[in-house]
């Protein structure tokens, strides 16, 4: 192979003549995935890794609906797994592996400069290869549509700068504002299409925000919202500790005051705070209505 050829030519080649093939990479392209298959021969089996975050899809990095087109082509399948980070280019026993997503950019065939990437050759003997694919086997769930449409329409309500799109995709901070936190998980579980009402807004933002991959059921959607909730500042004075201790507004009013926007009032951000650390923390916390809103950790609330 020429060493002027780019990545994506060395995949297609590597595939040309191959009976079965394997392709992992968190992120895939439709454009980029198609240009592989016109490589790969119709009678060979296909099977596709990658992991689908919302504020990915939302920075233009990933596409679920490379699901549709391998449905369309046959005798493939498609997976998820959410830690994926591993890029590998499989033909039988022969392999590429490094840094090249299925985009453009990674294959070094974008119309501006691509990415600066590596693949280097091996085979699935080598004992790295084969504990990434089993590690993969373990943790690999099948892709669905409902997972597709759910991580898409989440996508859709979240902004990202157009400028710096693949680094905002995992530079954020996670900050409720709606008031609803009861309905977070059907949001998140089958997000409404069309017309939304501003209190539905609000709320799939939210869930959005949390860039949690499709699939988890309830009690792993809590435990992923828990996480998040306990890493805002001012949630470890109340969260720490298990001697009584009641929260006000005043004592979160130095972080807050620095979130707050002309849509969102300090008094908005706090009373959402309350209400979702409040249903996600029912274990720890509780709501003390008295004279003002306010947060009271005790033990043994249940």
């Amino acid at each position: 192979m020429s060493s002027a050829a780019t990545h994506g030519e060395r995949i297609r080649a590597l595939f040309r003549d191959a009976v079965d093939t394997v392709v992992v990479a968190p992120f895939m392209k439709v454009d980029a995935l198609e240009s592989l298959l016109k490589a790969i021969p119709p009678e060979a089996s296909l099977r596709c890794v990658t992991r689908w975050l919302p504020r990915e899809v939302a920075a233009g990095v990933s596409d679920p609906e490379v699901l549709g087109v391998i449905r369309e082509r046959g005798n493939a399948t498609l997976s998820l797994v959410n830690r994926l980070h591993a890029k590998l280019y499989i033909a039988g026993g022969r392999c590429l592996a490094g840094s090249p997503n299925v985009t453009f950019a990674g294959f070094g065939e974008n119309q501006s400069s691509g990415n600066i990437e590596v693949l280097l050759e091996t085979t699935t003997a080598n004992p790295d290869i084969a504990g990434t694919l089993e590690d993969i086997d373990r943790e690999a769930v099948e892709a669905t549509e409902a997972m597709a449409i759910a991580v898409r329409r989440l996508a859709d309500n979240i902004h990202v700068p157009a400028d710096n799109a693949s680094s905002a995709a995992n530079s954020f901070v996670w900050y409720p504002v709606s008031r609803r936190p009861e309905d977070a998980f059907r949001m998140y579980a089958t997000p409404p299409g069309g017309y939304l009402t501003s209190a539905d807004r609000h709320l799939i933002a939210d869930v959005a925000g949390c860039n949690l991959p499709p699939g988890l059921d309830q009690a792993g959607f809590r435990l992923a919202v828990r996480d998040l909730l306990a890493a805002i500042p001012m949630s470890n004075p109340i969260l720490d500790g298990t001697l009584d201790f009641l929260f006000t507004r005043r004592d979160a009013d130095d972080f807050i005051s620095s979130m707050a926007t002309d849509e969102y009032s300090h008094s908005d951000l706090w009373t959402a705070f309350v209400r979702w650390m409040a249903h996600f923390f029912d274990d720890k916390v509780t709501v003390q209505e008295v004279s003002e809103l306010a947060l009271r950790r005790a033990q043994d609330i249940r």
